[in-house]
């Protein structure tokens, strides 16, 4: 296995080189980190929807668009990357990809451990520290290669990251950001200090070698050309705009299995105009209430309502209560809407109980 040791390249590079291997036939393990930072999309995220792009512009943050699966995220110079290239029948590609995670990112769990960072596994991609999220991955097929692609967070700017999502200003953007000081980590924050990350580097290196058989690969004038060709299709218009999934709510991934989500209310109670026209929303407009919540293992661990004074008489407030707490399904959400309709003394909460349901689901 040819290891590419790189060190600090230009951003785009950084996600280029693995295109690169595939598209030229050959396995490789890349390690390098990024000399300024960038945003870099997942293969099915869409643009408008995720990336606050008058901000990017406005701070000269440029964008990238991988061909494969996961999040967008905020690439910068504290963070070591690690990714591995294999062609789709190589014997180390075993069982299910969940099942390689598990193998493919020991190196650096193992790399946190030597400074003293107890990490562990978060499935299927993720590694923790006491929960938190230090190193997100990732993984896709690229011309029947299997790419898989990790990273180790030394630092993390989560205020450029809070800023960097499109999401509406105000309260929803705010609980992004105390999500990301709530569920992620870096070593800097675990060890009081910012280590070298010459010798991080070294303890990857090392435990990727007791592993993988690696011998040094060349970054050879040929594959810098097949780099610097491909860097431009990843960054390209027409590349960064591909349509992406798009979703009625709006739902923003902080670690795997934690989620900050804004769910629009589904509805206006009123069934008139002359009740509507009592309503702080515009008369005949869609409602502008919402609620803010923060998923974490599929439970409630945050419930924010805004901009449904309407619903005050009903005693919405009392609500949250019920739910924090609560499995973020159907059935659980069923027993807090039927504990708070008990409540009810004059029975004008049972014509809420359809939308609220509907307004916690999210559908």
């Amino acid at each position: 296995m040819k290891l590419y040791r790189l060190g600090a390249i230009p951003w785009d590079e950084t996600q280029a080189i693995y295109h690169a291997l595939a598209h030229n036939g050959q396995e490789g393990l890349v390690i390098c980190r990024p000399a300024s930072p960038c945003v870099c999309l997942g293969l099915h995220d869409d643009v408008k929807q995720e990336v606050n792009l008058k901000y990017c512009r406005d701070n000269s943050l440029p964008l990238i668009r991988r061909d494969i699966g996961g999040g967008m995220v905020l690439l910068a110079e504290g963070q070591l990357f690690f990714q591995l290239v294999l062609q789709a029948g190589n014997p180390l590609l075993t069982g299910r990809r969940e099942q390689f995670f598990t193998q493919f990112l020991q190196p650096a769990v193992r790399t946190l451990a030597d400074f003293g960072i107890r990490a562990a596994l978060k499935p299927p991609a993720d590694i923790v520290v006491n929960g938190r999220k230090i190193s997100g991955n990732g993984a896709g097929d690229i011309n029947g290669y299997a790419v898989y692609t990790g990273n180790i967070l030394l630092t993390f700017n989560r205020q450029v990251m809070t800023q960097v999502f499109n999401v509406p200003a105000g309260r929803f953007r705010a609980m992004v950001g105390l999500s990301l000081e709530q569920y992620l980590t870096t070593m800097t924050d675990e060890l009081g200090y910012e280590p070298d990350i010459g010798l991080v580097e070294e303890r990857l290196v090392s435990h990727f070698a007791a592993w993988l058989d690696v011998v040094p690969g060349e970054y050879s004038p040929a594959l810098q050309a097949s780099v610097r060709e491909l860097s431009v299709v990843l960054t390209s218009p027409e590349f960064l705009s591909l349509p992406g999934k798009r979703s009625y709510t709006r739902q923003v991934k902080i670690k795997e299995g934690t989620y900050v989500r804004l769910h629009p209310f589904p509805q206006c109670i009123k069934t008139t105009l002359a009740g509507q026209g009592a309503c702080n929303n515009r008369l005949g407009s869609p409602c502008t209430g919402y609620v803010i919540l923060v998923v974490e293992d599929k439970r409630i661990v945050e419930f924010e309502y805004y901009g449904l004074a309407c619903l005050d008489e009903f005693g919405i407030n009392s609500l949250s209560a019920r739910l924090i707490g609560r499995s973020w399904q159907k059935y659980d959400i069923g027993v807090a809407l039927a504990e708070w309709l008990i409540d009810d003394q004059t029975g004008a909460r049972q014509l809420l109980k359809e939308p609220v349901t509907n307004w916690i689901l999210g559908t």
